[in-house]
């Protein structure tokens, strides 16, 4: 079973366009509307306990693979499941069933504001629980064992290629070692075309980028004539586009990478290449001109503007119910990552590594919840995270990382280290907020023989871990007493002050 997910603003458009396919059938859904129009209406009572909340509309679609046979009600009990599982058990939805492609499918329209609190289902590493869900609703219902749509396009590894990994970061973290275990070949290669193909470039292009980075191609025609295919070789290891995924196949090119082919145009170009390939960069020089092809990709983000009357109140707010000393919050201020803007929004400033301001998150109920939401204005990439570095040296290469569930949760861990040091820790620290599993640093994550996974000790931040831990084996869960960060620090505090009263009045503990 795949599934698809997408979030939008308008319930209208989409019931239309729901109830308008051929043979669509309203099937389940717990919605006293029967058609579009009263479900539209119906939706406005959600919409109204959240007035500003944006992107409030869920869309899924769940297809069946071929072989299975589902009837109405059994398809609407898996849509119940499946939209109790990912998090829905207060909110709207109703369930749709169409027959217009080859695969059985339905369509579930739902609002993401619960309707006992009014708050926004949370959607960090949806996909990730979507395909967990999935796969247990096939093994339930005896259904056909798929893989997910994204295992399609880029096939995983080998289970003795993930021993070898584990092996070697085992051997790295006990000082075995002296760096980390190198990614697998076949992974390598993908992340080099992605990267290279990132402007849907002509193919030549993308063949002698392709060559630049030290991989080897090879195109010809298939044995029924009609289209090329396409091979790869790097370190004395060749792929086929096929083993590489459905995404690196000559037409896969095309289709899902973007990469323009017009035979024409293109095959007396690429045969020059294939007969007189252009000398590979230096690593340094190579990784130079792929950033430089992804950065004229992205627009440049520009920031909201800040209203400057009201910092000293949110400054208030932070140092006194929040208790994150001057100078997080001030030095966050001075650097222009943390303010609020003429809409009175409480912004945090993401970045990518190399400190470029990508774009930004929004806590807009900072009494209720540690939430945000993407500022999804103008932002240039999906490669930027709020993050925050303390102890050591500035110049100082960073040793330890955190990764927390949001803004306030990492200011409030650093605020607890702090504490925990009796000043700032010994070693250059990084707390970065990991809110989708699809924008995880993994190339830097993996340099690091331990990171610390600290995100929230409730039901989200233990889904959200278990996922992390999975893509990286050196990850070490460190779990909260509190639901939270902000709650950690406050009862940390009260302990250190409640101690040092004690050795005031004489007594030690």
């Amino acid at each position: 079973m795949i599934g698809k997910q997408t979030k939008g603003r308008g319930f209208r458009k989409l019931l239309d366009y729901l109830e308008s396919r051929e043979d669509a059938k309203l099937i389940g859904g717990n919605m006293s509307g029967r058609n579009a129009r009263e479900l539209a209406r119906e939706f406005k009572l959600s919409r109204q306990l959240n007035s500003d909340a944006e992107r409030v509309v869920y869309h899924v679609s769940l297809s069946a693979a071929k072989g299975d046979k589902l009837d109405d009600e059994k398809w609407s009990e898996i849509g119940d499941r499946y939209m109790k599982e990912m998090g829905f058990d207060a909110n709207q939805f109703a369930i749709f069933r169409h027959h217009n492609t080859d695969d059985d499918h339905i369509h579930i329209a739902a609002s993401r504001i619960r309707m006992d609190t009014g708050l926004v289902v949370h959607d960090s590493w949806d996909y990730v629980r979507s395909e967990k869900v999935l796969r247990q609703i096939e093994i339930d219902y005896d259904l056909v064992q798929v893989q997910g749509s994204r295992e399609k396009l880029n096939r995983t590894p080998s289970t003795g290629q993930i021993r070898r990994i584990r092996r070697e970061q085992e051997e790295f973290s006990q000082g075995q070692r002296d760096s980390p275990p190198q990614r697998i070949i076949k992974e390598s290669v993908q992340q080099t075309i992605d990267r290279a193909g990132v402007d849907n470039p002509q193919m030549p292009t993308l063949i002698m980028r392709l060559q630049l980075a030290g991989i080897s191609v090879r195109t010809g025609l298939t044995r029924n004539g009609k289209s090329k295919g396409i091979s790869y070789e790097k370190d004395g290891q060749a792929f086929s586009g096929t083993q590489l995924g459905a995404a690196y196949t000559f037409p896969g090119l095309q289709k899902h990478r973007g990469v323009d082919y017009q035979p024409e145009r293109d095959d007396e170009p690429i045969h020059e290449l294939l007969l007189k390939p252009v000398k590979p960069l230096p690593v340094e020089e190579l990784e130079k001109f792929l950033q430089e092809i992804e950065r004229k990709q992205q627009p440049q983000f520009t920031p909201p503007q800040e209203d400057k009357v009201v910092w000293q109140v949110l400054h208030k707010y932070l140092n006194e119910k929040r208790y994150i000393p001057d100078y997080i919050s001030q030095g966050l201020h001075n650097n222009q990552l943390l303010y609020m803007d003429e809409q009175r929004n409480i912004l945090f400033i993401k970045r990518d590594l190399d400190g470029e301001k990508t774009g930004a998150l929004i806590w807009s109920k900072p009494r209720e919840n540690h939430r945000t939401v993407e500022y999804d204005q103008n932002t240039s990439t999906q490669k930027g995270w709020f993050y925050l570095r303390l102890g050591g040296q500035p110049t100082d290469k960073v040793e330890n990382v955190f990764l927390c569930s949001t803004p306030i949760d990492a200011m409030s861990a650093a605020t607890y280290l702090i504490s925990s040091f009796k000043g700032l820790p010994p070693t250059r620290t990084m707390l970065i907020v990991a809110d989708d599993p699809n924008n995880l640093p993994m190339e830097f994550l993996r340099s690091f023989n331990r990171v610390v996974v600290a995100f929230n000790n409730d039901d989200l931040g233990n889904k959200t871990a278990s996922a992390v831990l999975e893509l990286l084996p050196q990850g070490q869960r460190l779990k909260t007493h509190n639901p939270d960060w902000s709650q950690e620090l406050e009862a940390h505090l009260r302990e250190e002050q409640q101690k040092q009263r004690q050795q005031d009045r004489g007594f030690s503990l």
